[in-house]
């Protein structure tokens, strides 16, 4: 229920100005720190609560923004839009999720009622390598922050804000451990090659593969699509190979779930016959009996970063036409899927 306290109520309890009250609950200047936190504090007690459809009247803003994934089922995005949503929240905005299906089309799709709703701004996940709807974006002028997904393109990406991983580094990481394992015949199952994600793990991989004189088959580089199915399908057909791989680095560990079960289906023991290495650290990763070693990154912190990105867009606290780009960090999680626990390093 809609809270009755109104920013007048709370300037009469404090003997101040209407205006105070507003610039102090909307984070403006010309209000002391002292009295800002009075005013807060107060406005809590009270139970006020904003009301943003007529602030919205005023300032010309839904106070809505967009979030756009490639799969909903994906159990990468729960967490990520959990922290877009609770920063959107604190901040006043509401959030509407929307699911591409992986098609550029959809993409439009949805860009383009994003912008017919009058939403505020949009984050995307769904964002390919020259991506047609960058230029839609851009036309329509709907302000957007990349999440998990970077522009490599030099000249593009230096208009573009986005929130990303180390995903060169936390794939070179996962190579690096299997060729410490011993392993010198190493399957990758890519991701969407058209996205930046699946292009840097890839190439982080073949460093590291490089760097130990360790030559892969072209044959046991297959794109898997972040698609659990896919995932399984080419495994099976990689592990049905004669000389077949020792080990398979998965780029998302919804695809080395895939992987896993075409192993069992193959009669092969994990870690004894397979090694199987994740990408992302979800959180059926570390159940007993799965124990996948992955690449830990914190999707709730994405979100959290790239939901304040746009929103201090919206705001206008950074300058126009200054680009930001976060890169966070990843870890090594080894867990029992490469055998570590047997042996150790060779």
């Amino acid at each position: 229920m809609m809270s009755n306290v109104t920013i007048k109520d709370i300037a009469r309890r404090l003997n101040v100005s209407a205006t105070t009250v507003s610039n102090a609950l909307n984070g403006k200047p010309g209000v002391g720190k002292d009295a800002r936190k009075k005013i807060i504090t107060l406005a809590k007690e009270m139970g006020y609560q904003p009301n943003y459809f007529a602030k919205g009247l005023v300032s010309r803003q839904s106070y809505a923004i967009g979030l756009v994934i490639t799969n909903i089922a994906d159990p990468f995005y729960p967490e990520l839009a959990l922290g877009v949503q609770e920063k959107a929240s604190e901040s006043g905005y509401s959030t509407m999720l929307f699911n591409t299906n992986h098609s550029i089309e959809n993409e439009k799709k949805v860009i383009e009622m994003i912008g017919s709703k009058g939403m505020d701004g949009v984050i995307l996940s769904t964002v390919q390598q020259d991506d047609p709807n960058i230029g839609l974006l851009n036309d329509l002028g709907i302000p957007y922050v990349l999440v998990n997904r970077l522009i490599l393109n030099p000249k593009i990406a230096s208009h573009i804000d986005s929130v990303a991983l180390d995903n060169y580094g936390g794939s070179y990481k996962a190579a690096t451990h299997l060729c410490r394992l011993g392993h010198t015949r190493i399957s990758v199952i890519a991701g969407d090659m058209t996205s930046s994600t699946a292009i840097m793990r890839t190439q982080g991989a073949k460093d590291a593969f490089l760097e130990f004189g360790i030559t892969i088959p072209l044959k046991w580089f297959v794109e898997g699509g972040y698609s659990k199915d896919k995932a399984y399908l080419a495994a099976q057909a990689i592990l049905k190979q004669k000389d077949r791989p020792t080990a398979i680095l998965a780029q998302d560990d919804n695809m080395a779930l895939g992987v896993r079960e075409a192993a069992f289906e193959t009669g092969l023991k994990i870690p004894d016959d397979l090694a199987i290495i994740g990408f992302n650290n979800i959180n059926i990763s570390s159940l007993t009996g799965i124990d996948l070693t992955t690449i830990s990154q914190n999707q709730y912190d994405m979100g959290i970063a790239s939901a304040q990105m746009l929103i201090n867009k919206l705001q206008h606290t950074v300058r126009p036409g200054m680009s930001n780009t976060i890169i966070m960090k990843t870890d090594l999680v080894i867990r029992k899927s490469c055998g570590y626990h047997l042996n150790g390093y060779v």
